[in-house]
């Protein structure tokens, strides 16, 4: 039986916690239950501020930051606090608000500029936002509404429908994007749940061990209406139809399926139709491959005298004709249809430089021939490149005139803006490539210095280039525990991530100084001579503890730094400073007389901030945006 005074002391602590009024709260540490003051940023002060994951007051961030958030960091692997699935649920869900306040067409804007501009290192988040867009509530078009209100908001609906299948054309570049957008639009329109990569593998996985073979091969088009009306019919004929011959040769024989999807599922679905004109013949031919997988004998190889000779000179003209007989796009799928295992390596090197077959087109077998890898890499494009960087390194490939080639173009900057190469895509071939190994299956091979440091040129070459602005910097970096959260679905985690970026504009500023927080401030000697390498080693280094975002500004007042601006790379997830961060700017800009600004690189996608969107001196930009050093340059100089 507990005593008297146990049990007042009890109901003393208990009605305190719950009544509290002051900042004490309960917390249970490895060596016990301890009473501790609660962290002034765990504190409400605003009616506008919201708890982050990790139980500080932050801000909402607006309705653009968050759609450039996900459409460009994506929700591959969460967060420290949240699971990919939880990010995958509140960024969906925060794009149907965004829609629901008739505000659809800032996420199809946004859409259309960081895709154009290669803004964004995956394309999922964009194929399901523009999915969303083209296909949310399309069920309720087929009910009239009943007031006009319910009116009014159809209306609304379907001029969202076909602002977003204008973007198909212009988003989808290649059938991998277009097959992903159909997926997700199927899912929307069902009014199904996105799912998460987890949950598709654990889908799959359950229905290998049920032994149900019929129900695993429902991945691909559904038999019920899943939105395939004539708007989405229109839509992907169009996609097809608006194609040279030799673009769609290529497309459908480098891009065969994926993700359950094939040309001849769509084809089935959308019913096509060959454009007139001088290339129909070769249309018709493509068409027939795309469902079929063979091509007919070409007209002017029929036998002169037979009934289907006859017949092609009724139909068609000697001008169409002889498009088809000198097609370079039949040749090409031809090509592609002849070769196999047993094809001698120097034909299908022939073949490569010849008709412009690629990686794709080749046979597994015939991607272990040095041969045929020395026909692939001299027209390879730039994505396919960097891809294989690993396997040619492996072959002993990279040496001589090759090294030299494969390193001028990695590190192009007009080669990787046309390629639309992202700078995570360089950041993660560096990473992978330095470490010798690949994150899966057995391939080892030994670094090539040059190959290394061209694609950390390439890295910095393929952000947005831009001017010193001659203004003070503070670079702070959040090196806190949640920060080792893996960005994007890849092995980079946010912590090297903002490294990465930091380093960007270290080169670029003269006026840096850098800082690394969690909940203490440690001076870094980060400088424009670092390299990537050294940075990562550095910052591994660090202890890493609890998140306090107001340490920078804390830490320049008391030192009386001048600094114009504060750039703040973090997750957002603060809580453990007494002094919020956007009341340490505050007291900073008293205490220094600057109008410093802040710049939050956020660098998951959450719905938190720590800048308050009432102060015109915050900007939130999105950590892995490849325009990142533009928007701060324009902010800083008061264009934006």
């Amino acid at each position: 039986m507990s005593s008297e005074s146990l049990q007042s002391l009890g109901r003393s602590i208990s009605d305190h916690i719950e009544n509290r009024d002051d900042d004490w709260v309960l917390v249970d540490q490895l060596e016990g239950l301890c009473l501790h003051v609660l962290p002034g940023q765990m504190i409400k002060l605003r009616d506008d501020q919201v708890e982050n994951n990790a139980g500080g007051f932050v801000f909402a961030v607006s309705d653009v930051t968050r759609i450039r958030r996900f459409l460009i960091l994506g929700v591959d692997g969460g967060s420290y606090y949240s699971s990919e699935k939880e990010m995958t649920l509140d960024n969906v869900n925060s794009l149907k608000d965004i829609i629901h306040r008739g505000k659809a067409d800032l996420i199809l804007t946004e859409i259309k500029e960081i895709s154009l501009a290669g803004r964004n290192p995956k394309q999922d988040p964009i194929m399901i936002a523009l999915a969303l867009c083209a296909r949310y509530r399309v069920s309720d078009l087929s009910k009239r509404a009943e007031s006009k209100t319910g009116q009014l908001y159809q209306d609304y609906l379907k001029a969202m429908h076909k602002d977003a299948m204008r973007l198909v054309n212009v988003v989808c570049r290649i059938p991998t994007h277009l097959f992903s957008f159909v997926k997700f639009c199927e899912m929307v329109s069902a009014d199904e749940k996105v799912k998460t990569k987890d949950e598709i593998k654990e889908e799959k996985k359950a229905l290998k061990e049920s032994g149900d073979k019929k129900e695993e091969k429902k991945e691909g088009p559904s038999k019920k209406s899943t939105g395939w009306g004539r708007l989405m019919r229109k839509v992907i004929e169009g996609w097809y139809t608006s194609r040279t011959p030799e673009q769609l040769a290529m497309h459908l024989t480098k891009y065969g399926q994926r993700d359950g999807w094939s040309h001849r599922d769509l084809f089935r679905l959308s019913h096509p139709t060959a454009p007139t004109g001088e290339n129909q013949l070769v249309y018709e031919q493509i068409f027939h491959y795309a469902v079929k997988g063979n091509l007919n004998e070409r007209k002017r190889r029929l036998p002169i005298d037979g009934e289907d000779a006859k017949a092609a000179k009724v139909k068609y003209s000697e001008e169409q004709m002889k498009r088809e007989e000198e097609s370079t796009a039949l040749a090409l799928i031809e090509k592609f249809l002849s070769l196999t295992k047993e094809t001698p390596d120097e034909e299908v090197a022939k073949a490569i430089n010849e008709i412009g077959l690629v990686r794709e087109h080749i046979p597994t077998e015939k991607l272990n021939s040095v041969e045929v890898w020395n026909a692939l890499v001299q027209k390879m494009p730039m994505t396919a490149m960097i891809r294989n960087l690993a396997k040619m390194q492996t072959l002993g490939m990279l040496t001589g005139e090759n090294l030299v080639k494969v390193a001028n173009q990695v590190k192009d900057p007009q080669a990787l803006k046309k390629a639309r190469v992202h700078p995570i895509q360089l950041l993660l071939a560096k990473t992978v490539y330095d470490q010798g190994k690949g994150e899966k299956g057995k391939l080892t091979w030994e670094p090539e210095k040059e190959i290394s440091l061209a694609l950390e040129t390439g890295f910095y070459a393929s952000f947005t280039n831009v001017p010193s602005t001659n203004k003070r910097f503070c670079l702070a970096f959040d090196v806190s525990g949640s920060m080792g959260a893996q960005i994007s679905g890849t092995c980079i985690s946010a912590r090297q991530a903002s490294a990465a970026i930091g380093l960007n504009l270290l080169k670029v500023e003269k006026d840096v100084e850098c800082v690394g927080f969690c909940d203490d401030l440690v001076k870094l000697p980060y400088n424009g001579d670092w390299t990537l390498e050294k940075v990562s080693r550095h910052m591994d280094t660090l202890r890493f503890g609890m998140t306090d975002c107001s340490l920078p500004m804390v830490w320049a007042k008391e030192q009386k730094k001048k600094f114009d601006v504060f750039v703040v790379f973090t997750d957002n997830e603060t809580y453990f400073g007494n002094i919020h961060p956007f009341q340490a700017l505050r007291e900073y800009r008293e205490s220094s007389g600057i109008n410093a600004r802040l710049i939050v690189c956020g660098m998951t996608s959450t719905n938190f901030t720590i800048a308050d969107p009432t102060d015109a001196g915050m900007l939130d930009v999105v950590g892995f945006d490849s325009a990142v050093p533009e928007l701060i340059a324009n902010f800083i100089e008061g264009h934006i």
